[in-house]
């Protein structure tokens, strides 16, 4: 397989090195880093639980229990907690937006139960000293807010144990969680740096996985070579839980042609899709954090523009293509997803206007390498963005 040079730099799939460097180093490093995150959450929450009056009469305990409530934010944001209503000034930047927004800890499970236990909870503070609340039963605790991003940090743990379980008898790995303490912000930063180096636009090894999700294999051909589909690459591909099959094809009376034609993707419930599904949640939380002010790179966006404006090995970048081909105003159609049908070597996109197959090869092939289009549940979806 050294003969047969990938054009992407950095892919080595005949490599079995190379897969294992995924799977014990930046895969595990990542899980060690979410583990580690979910941990001092649950920490934090277990020191913070009971009823608030007596953390509050704790003085080690109040500290913290105030930081998490309120910490950052200035008096004139307090006072509009304490009068109710709408509250616009708890925003990223503040210790309390990161603990609610973000880590999903507060005194009520939604918005407006939030907001109305912590401005019981400011007006309370302004009547009696900290003393006198210990003496009290409030009845309300600190606990799990459910809006906010955890639910995507759940979901991530899951797919990563069910990629290790699916490839436990290839890769023994020793997960070694890192222990943060009740250090949330320092947990928080070194997951989130840990989940951007699994992207594509850096690592290597998921830009492969992604670029078979669901690419005419032509183009596979021309980009890894066809040593891709030989039997050892095949079973090293399969030995960690990676398979294809065919989601797409010109639908000829020819079946040979119609394999050499089709579009492949990943199995369902394959480790490449289980990868697929982990790199987007990845995508999914920058875009929100990114929404919220934190000073985080929408990472998709940023992938996007960067594959538009990179130089391809013929020596032209995607936009270019785009122009050469005028397919730009082609393509764009296809922003939301439309319904493909394909018959007898003809496109049909539901409410458009039918291509020859071979067109669609011409059209959404670098597109769907590049993971800016793809195929999913019978859907052709393109990425718009920076075109």
């Amino acid at each position: 397989m050294a003969s047969c040079q990938s054009r992407v730099p950095g892919v080595r799939y005949w490599d079995e090195s190379w897969w294992q460097e995924f799977f014990t180093k930046d895969l595990a490093e990542f899980y060690a880093s979410l583990n580690g995150l979910l941990r001092a959450r649950e920490a934090l929450l277990k020191e913070l639980s009971g009823d608030l009056a007596q953390v509050l009469a704790d003085p080690h305990r109040r500290d913290l229990a105030l930081r998490v409530l309120f910490g950052g934010l200035d008096e004139g944001c307090l006072e509009k907690i304490r009068q109710g209503g709408y509250v616009d000034c708890i925003k990223a930047g503040k210790a309390a937006h990161f603990y609610r927004e973000v880590l999903g800890i507060g005194l009520g499970k939604y918005w407006d139960d939030d907001l109305k236990e912590c401005k019981g909870l400011l007006n309370l503070l302004k009547t009696m000293s900290f003393e006198e609340i210990g003496k009290e039963k409030l009845g309300i605790s600190i606990n799990v807010y459910e809006h906010s991003m955890m639910n995507n940090l759940f979901e991530m743990k899951k797919i990563v144990d069910e990629i290790y379980f699916k490839i436990k008898q290839v890769i023994q790995v020793q997960h070694v969680q890192a222990d943060y303490g009740l250090d949330l912000v320092k947990a928080f930063e070194d997951f989130l740096n840990k989940s951007i180096k699994l992207l594509p636009l850096y690592n290597p090894f998921t830009f492969f996985i992604q670029s078979l999700r669901s690419t005419p294999r032509p183009y596979l051909n021309i980009m890894y070579c066809e040593g891709l589909f030989s039997d050892p690459v095949r079973n090293l591909m399969s030995k960690y839980g990676v398979e294809l099959t065919k989601i797409l094809d010109p639908g000829l009376n020819v079946q040979s042609k119609n394999d050499e034609l089709a579009v492949i993707g990943h199995k369902d419930g394959s480790v490449g899709k289980l990868i697929v599904k982990l790199v987007q949640k990845i995508y999914d939380i920058t875009t929100i954090l990114n929404s919220y002010g934190y000073p985080v790179s929408y990472e998709f966006g940023k992938y996007v523009k960067t594959k538009y404006n990179e130089e391809t090995s013929a020596g032209y970048t995607l936009k270019d293509w785009i122009s050469m081909t005028k397919a730009d105003s082609e393509y764009k159609r296809y922003c939301d997803g439309r319904l493909i049908e394909v018959e007898k070597g003809v496109v049909k996109p539901y409410g458009e206007t039918p291509i020859t197959y071979e067109r669609f090869l011409e059209l959404f092939s670098p597109l769907l390498f590049l993971g800016i289009a793809w195929i999913e549940d019978s859907k052709l979806y393109v990425a718009c963005l920076g075109g």
